[in-house]
């Protein structure tokens, strides 16, 4: 895993999605007048004087930590396991019981775990079982 943050580029998607973003984080993108986002440590940011904009960069604890704690399903809300399936390279929601575990929704592990973390959060969020900036 060599990924430890999600991109600015992910980072303003969740925004745009509406996600009520946490700033207190440890590092954060910061983008000047003329330049691209770059990734600073929040302690670095003791800037005066000049025009910046700056957005979290969430970690793979932050991702696990805004995901849902459960989900509904054909009308039921039932507390969804997240599964992280190395095995099978899959981070899943789904119920487990004596029969075993039954996958609700499910992506794919292509590279780096955060971004199918970041890419199970989006989904949470486009099924509105996280809440937003956009249904208050």
């Amino acid at each position: 895993m060599t990924k430890q943050v999600l991109d600015a580029q992910q980072m303003q998607h969740l925004q745009e999605l509406g996600m009520k973003l946490d700033y207190d984080t440890l590092y954060r993108y910061v983008k000047f007048e003329d330049t691209d986002w770059l990734l600073k440590p929040f302690s670095d940011l003791n800037i005066i004087g000049i025009s910046f904009k700056y957005i979290p960069a969430y970690t793979l604890q932050d991702v696990l930590d805004a995901l849902p704690k459960c989900v509904s399903k054909d009308g039921c809300t039932w507390a969804a396991s997240l599964y992280i399936d190395f095995e099978n390279d899959r981070i899943a929601y789904g119920n487990t019981d004596r029969y075993g575990f039954e996958v609700y929704h499910e992506i794919m592990i292509e590279k780096d775990l955060i971004d199918a973390a970041y890419s199970m959060l989006c989904w949470a969020i486009e099924n509105k079982f996280v809440e937003t900036n956009k249904n208050e």
